[in-house]
């Protein structure tokens, strides 16, 4: 959409357009809109019309979905005549696109000659300060609440234009634009596009300068996950435990927890990488923000508390009638695959990461099946051709002086089962077979499926561990030498491809010292820590933490989404991972998540960030908070990483927005730089993860799955990379 085209890696000899062409079908880097047909010419060396707008432009794919994109290109070779041309994205030749009308290179090298080859081009215009032999970039036309259209001048985010080259080049590209009743603007996007020195230029020629902060918090809809649903439309319900998988829910802001739903769409904006947001899109749930959401929202309204047909677009929504039977008959074509029953294989040892990590990195990823995704993939990253130990040389942990990854160990799925088949549990089995049997039925209402969850769980904390199985456990934390510590879940419907599970699941704190009473019974509550709501086990003793956790397997939640993936519920465990307090040896600075592809358009390549300043947690923030949402472009390494801030953080409810980054630009950097070295290792260790080389899998934005990141960053500047995980959607 931005008309970036990277350099090209096929074999020098060939000519440009061949090589492209055979490069693209090979690793998928390009996916190009669906055009528009025009009668129109290639180029047009002004914008004077809305109607030529209109013609020569497409929906807007990029950083933000809203409006339209067309593409222009300046010629500066000869700087006192700079030439320019706006792109028609529509343009055909012989029935289809040719290059020249999808990629800048492609359209200078037709329009103006460009003799440069691909990497050389890529340099003196993206990659140079100034002065620049060529401009390319796009003007986007943005719908802003309470104000007339915006038609915004945009480089790509990696560019790394001058003040002054950028101020000059903004406003010859201004002087080719008159389009009645819209202003011109600069909207910024990477942060190394700065205007302080040139702004009042800027503003005396009535060209206002944006970011994309500026932009989003003025748009009033803002498509997260396109697609379509039907169901009944519920208006800012009173009761989340009542909502149905034949729902599509209007809300004020996202829950913690939600229940399955068939679409999405909220007043407040969403944290994009939130357990919430990503369920979305991994069991493609159209979901949206409307600002203006609401009871008697006019195009709300009409259609509350009945049957549905719901659209999310780049450009719009859409809600209409339609009728239950309807509803049913889609739910029904949803559910219409075999039921999934997942397996696990039998293991009797506690091990630590580094055990896990002893043989490959494939062997370490392989063990998921005895203990877990999650409790492997920390194995994984502790592996020495990933991040490695402090003490391995030439490792990321050696070179930055602290492990990256924390240490500790795994519980397999065994324990698990063996604690539920242990002789004085049998109230647990009666209550877990009861839950099973009834929700397989298919005609629970979600009450009844929460009171049945509650006995199951009271029947956990409540429960016996077999004979040393505890002690075990305890003799391993003892080793580990530590005050505080966390018991996280590694369940086998976690972290799997096409379920990642996030967010179903709870892990709780242990106070080491806090000793396990025999026949203790244990609780589970919800308490404020500062910015966090947590889940706690009270009292805060290991075996109560093993049985919370054994516990959340059968959360409300974990079960609707397991029988919307049609999971077999007899056949899910529970492993454990068991790691130190994150904040052991200094406090949480901020949390952190890269999901390595920029989640909504195929237009940048890069990573996805989510941010948030303190303890406050990106994937389930507190209500009245949310992340800072950034895009990572870059291509390869050799390549600056550029930061486009979309929204800054608002860490607690009742303060401010920020109005800076939380990390600085090094951190961020840094972040990168680590989360790039894991994909490709998670690359060359998990066959079918990508299909191209592993050398392209970090900078390919149409590959087919990716992988979330979750990072701690202290106080002290370390970083913990707490988990990895595979993720399916887009």
């Amino acid at each position: 959409m931005y008309g970036f085209l990277p350099r090209l890696t096929a074999p020098a000899a060939a000519p440009a357009d061949e090589a492209f062409s055979s490069f693209a079908r090979a690793s998928r880097l390009v996916a190009a809109a669906e055009p528009e047909p025009s009668d129109l010419g290639l180029s047009h060396p002004r914008l004077d019309s809305n109607e030529l707008f209109e013609a020569i432009s497409q929906p807007a794919a990029d950083l933000v979905a809203n409006g339209r994109l067309a593409k222009v290109f300046v010629d500066q070779r000869d700087p006192a005549h700079p030439r320019v041309a706006f792109v028609n994205a529509n343009f055909l030749r012989n029935g289809a696109t040719p290059d020249s009308a999808k990629y800048h290179y492609f359209f200078g090298r037709e329009v103006f000659g460009v003799p440069e080859e691909l990497d050389e081009f890529n340099r003196v215009t993206y990659f140079t300060p100034g002065p620049k032999r060529y401009l390319a970039g796009v003007v986007h036309s943005y719908a802003l609440a309470g104000r007339p259209p915006v038609l915004g001048v945009q480089f790509y985010p990696q560019d790394v234009i001058a003040e002054e080259v950028l101020r000059d080049a903004v406003l010859v590209i201004a002087q080719q634009i008159a389009l009645p009743g819209t202003s011109v603007a600069f909207v910024q996007t990477g942060t190394q596009q700065t205007t302080a020195r040139v702004a009042s230029d800027l503003a005396a020629s009535g060209i206002e300068v944006l970011t994309l902060d500026d932009i989003l918090g003025a748009v009033t809809y803002i498509p997260l996950n396109q697609g379509e649903a039907w169901g009944y439309l519920r208006i800012f319900p009173t009761d989340p435990d009542e909502l149905r998988p034949t729902d599509i829910v209007v809300l004020d802001e996202l829950p913690l927890d939600l229940s399955v739903v068939a679409g999405v769409l909220t007043r407040a904006v969403q944290d994009t990488n939130s357990h919430v947001n990503l369920k979305s899109k991994e069991r493609n749930t159209p979901n949206a923000v409307l600002r203006d959401a609401g009871p008697q929202h006019p195009r709300l309204a009409p259609f509350a508390d009945t049957p549905v047909h719901y659209v999310v677009r780049g450009d719009d929504f859409l809600i209409e009638p339609t009728t239950a039977e309807v509803v049913a008959a889609k739910l029904a074509e949803r559910l219409d695959r075999p039921v999934v029953e997942l397996g696990w294989e039998p293991e009797t040892e506690l091990r630590d990461y580094d055990e896990l990590a002893s043989g490959t990195a494939a062997e370490a990823l392989a063990a998921a099946r005895r203990y877990g995704s999650k409790a492997a993939n920390l194995g994984f990253l502790a592996h020495r051709r990933v991040l490695g130990r402090v003490g391995q040389p030439g490792t990321p942990s050696a070179r930055l002086g602290y492990d990256l990854t924390p240490q500790g160990f795994a519980v397999p799925f065994q324990w698990y089962a063996d604690f539920v088949a242990h002789p004085p549990n049998d109230c647990l089995r009666t209550a877990l077979d009861d839950l099973i049997t009834r929700e397989a039925a298919g005609d629970l209402a979600p009450r009844e499926l929460r009171d049945l969850v509650a006995v199951v769980q009271d029947e956990f904390l409540a429960a016996e561990f077999p004979a040393g199985q505890l002690e075990a456990i305890r003799a391993r934390v003892t080793a580990l030498d530590v005050k505080k510590l966390k018991v996280r879940s590694s369940a086998n419907a976690e972290d799997i491809p096409g379920f990642d599970g996030a967010g179903l699941h709870d892990s709780f704190s242990v106070k080491t010292k806090i000793a396990d009473v025999p026949g203790q019974i244990c609780a589970v509550r919800d308490e404020a820590d500062g910015a966090e709501t947590k889940r706690t086990v009270d009292p805060r003793a290991l075996g109560c933490a093993v049985k919370g956790v054994y516990a959340s397997l059968w959360n409300k939640r974990a079960v609707e989404e397991r029988s919307f993936a049609r999971i077999d519920q007899r056949s899910v465990a529970m492993g454990l991972a068991v790691v130190p307090a994150y904040d052991s040896e200094s406090d949480v600075a901020a949390n952190a998540v890269v999901v390595t592809r920029v989640l909504n358009t195929d237009a940048v390549y890069g990573y996805s960030l989510s941010v948030q300043q303190g303890n406050n947690l990106v994937t389930n923030p507190d209500p009245g908070t949310y992340s800072e949402s950034s895009i990572a472009a870059f291509l390869s390494d050799a390549e600056p990483i550029s930061f486009t801030v979309t929204r800054f953080a608002k860490p607690t409810a009742s303060g401010p927005a920020l109005t800076a980054p939380v990390l600085a630009n090094e951190q961020l950097v840094a972040l990168v730089d680590l989360t790039r070295t894991v994909e490709r290792a998670y690359c060359r260790a998990k066959p079918g993860y990508y299909p191209g080389p592993c050398s392209q899998v970090t900078a390919d934005n149409t590959k087919p799955r990716s992988l979330d990141l979750e990072v701690k960053v202290l106080e002290d500047g370390h970083f913990v990379v707490k988990q990895v995980r595979e993720f399916d959607g887009r």
